[in-house]
């Protein structure tokens, strides 16, 4: 058994060698898929996180009319702490708000002299809302908007932090959909030339492969070395792929954290470098099989 499959080890890697030009175009658009497959793995990490820290900084803040009384308001503060959906209520009052206004733009004359000479408080008091999963947050303000106090609310801001996780998981979902179709494009093309590559293969071994019959030799020991040559397709891909993604990654990646601070895509691709690995080489090797059982149920009849 084991000169057997020795046999038709060597007997695959002389098809490899053999189709040298072959093999190499094969090998590189299989990268291209490999690499393009890594990306979309990257790009969904990335969008997970931009959501996730926007999920983060999301609160609901609720302004109250300016004739809603203080004991009003911390009344409705009080309702919002009893709800189990709730991790946090702040009070801001209207003076506290004119002052943190002020520290904020604390170097701009024009708006300083602009509030200094105003009779009254422009600012309102507001309530800033922190729920224990940010899912909740459209439930919170369904019970604002409904709720007795709404004669005192004045508006309430988190529809517009919604719209802007919505257009990011719209946008994120749209990159990883055409990433994705793209890839399957790739894959397909990749399938094709290998198919030939296989089909070419046969072609120039049907001497060979007659005499084989002649001997005696089992399906098995004639199909069997066309499906390592697939395979081989795919792993040098996945080598090629792995030499090339990592590399890229350590130095696309302080950049990525100028901009996105607590994602660190070199660290997501380390900690997760086994499975990354495995996924690569299989995705590799699936494709080159398949690949080589299309063209051997196409032209190789023993």
């Amino acid at each position: 058994m084991k000169e057997s499959l020795q046999r038709i080890w060597w007997a695959g890697w002389k098809n490899f060698k053999r189709n040298s030009y072959l093999s190499l175009g094969t090998t590189a658009i299989m990268v291209l898929v490999l690499v393009l497959f890594s990306a979309l793995m990257g790009l969904n990490f990335l969008s997970v996180k931009v959501v996730s820290s926007l999920n983060e900084k999301v609160d609901v803040t609720v302004y109250f009319r300016s004739d809603a009384g203080e004991e009003e308001i911390i009344k409705v503060k009080d309702e919002l702490q009893d709800r189990g959906d709730i991790r946090s209520v702040e009070y801001i009052s209207r003076e506290k708000a004119l002052e943190d206004f002020k520290a904020n733009h604390a170097g701009d004359v024009l708006i300083q002299d602009s509030l200094a000479e105003l009779d009254s408080n422009p600012l309102q008091a507001s309530l800033n809302v922190e729920a224990s999963d940010p899912s909740q947050y459209a439930t919170i303000v369904t019970y604002l908007e409904a709720n007795q106090f709404r004669s005192l609310i004045d508006k309430i801001n988190f529809y517009e932090n919604e719209q802007v996780i919505g257009r990011v998981q719209k946008i994120s979902g749209a990159i990883q959909n055409w990433g994705f179709t793209l890839t399957m494009a790739l894959a397909l093309i990749a399938v094709l030339i290998t198919f030939n590559t296989i089909r070419l293969t046969i072609y120039n071994q049907k001497q060979e492969i007659e005499i084989m019959r002649l001997v005696g030799g089992s399906n098995w020991h004639i199909k069997a070395p066309y499906l390592v040559e697939g395979g081989l397709y795919g792993v040098f891909a996945a080598l090629v792929t792995l030499l090339l993604f990592y590399p890229l990654v350590y130095l696309a990646s302080p950049k990525i954290e100028l901009l996105m601070p607590h994602a660190s895509l070199m660290g997501y691709f380390i900690s997760n470098g086994l499975q990354y690995v495995f996924l690569v080489l299989s995705a590799g090797i699936l494709l080159g099989v398949v690949s080589s059982l299309f063209a051997i149920r196409r032209f190789l009849k023993v």
